[in-house]
Formats: structure tokens, sequence, C-alpha cells
């Protein structure tokens, strides 16, 4: 979401170039989890063991960790104003809701694949991250597509009422 926000509404849709820097770290994300897990399928060549390894496999992890770092950043600078009011006017909840729980169920399973030893869980584990992970951009592109209905019904509707904050669910 971008532009901006009805004079008298709240202050919730984000700013072109924060927006910029949201969605282009989740697709550097998107893109070197996709590039990392194709290598292992598509591109990968037998090694002296006879497994399937991708020459490039390590340095789309490195780029991927990279890109996740940076997103936990942005993800931390769109809670305290663009969550918290949304939630606070009740827009949008289900869908942010949504998205707020894919980044969870990310992160969770990102520390786990790369901090718990378990080999016995690392297939489950990795397996569910890569396909939360690549269900993650439609459901951002829907978050984002309502986003933008939500605000231009409210600046249709500005000279009639104002929103008012909605405590609880």
């Amino acid at each position: 979401m971008h532009g901006a926000s009805p004079p008298h509404g709240p202050r919730i849709a984000l700013s072109a170039r924060h927006e910029r820097w949201v969605l282009g770290l989740g697709l550097v994300l998107l893109a070197s989890g996709a590039a990392w897990l194709l290598g292992r399928g598509v591109f990968a060549r037998p090694d002296e063991f006879g497994a399937g390894t991708d020459p490039l496999g390590p340095w789309w992890l490195r780029l991927h960790g990279a890109a996740a770092m940076g997103f936990l950043v942005a993800l931390g600078t769109l809670l305290p104003v663009h969550v918290r009011r949304a939630w606070q006017f009740g827009l949008n909840r289900r869908s942010g809701a949504a998205v707020l729980g894919v980044a969870v169920v990310l992160i969770a399973t990102g520390y786990a694949l790369y901090y718990v030893g378990s080999e016995a869980l690392r297939p489950l584990v990795s397996a569910l991250h890569w396909g939360v992970g690549l269900a993650a951009l439609p459901l951002v592109l829907v978050h984002r597509s309502l986003g933008r209905r939500s605000a231009e019904r409210r600046a249709g509707g500005r000279a009639q009422r104002r929103p008012q904050p909605r405590h609880g669910p």
C-alpha cells in the first residue's frame, strides 16, 4: 500500500519507499529460497556419495539468510505504526493477521533449520518452511490489494465519517 491516506483518517499506508524496501527484501527472500530449492532438485549434480548437490546452493542460502535479517528489520518497522494502527481501526485484520502468521511460521522454521540439530525433524521443518514461503507472496499481494481498496473506500467516504478505533477482535 502506498500513497496519501485521507486527511481525517488514520495514516496506515506505507510510503512508496517503505513499500519498496519491504517488498524488495521479500522478493529477494523468495527468489533466493526458490533458487536454492530448484538447485536441490533441478540443478543438482551427484557428488562422490551419490547425493545431488548444487554448487551454488551455499551462496543461495547465504543470500537468503542476509535477506532474512534485512526483512526482520523491515518487519519490525511495520509493527509500531502500520500494524498497530490498522488493528486499532479494524482494517484488513484477517489478511494482516495471516501475513503476520506466515512471518512467524517462517521465522520459527528458519530458526529451527539453522539452530535445531534434529536430523529427524529437518525434512519436515524444511518442507514446512519452503511451502509456507512459496505461499507468502500471493498472500502479501492479496493483503496489499485489499489495503488499497480499503483506502480508496475510506477516501471516497471521508466526508461522511471518520474511522473510529475498534477495541477487541
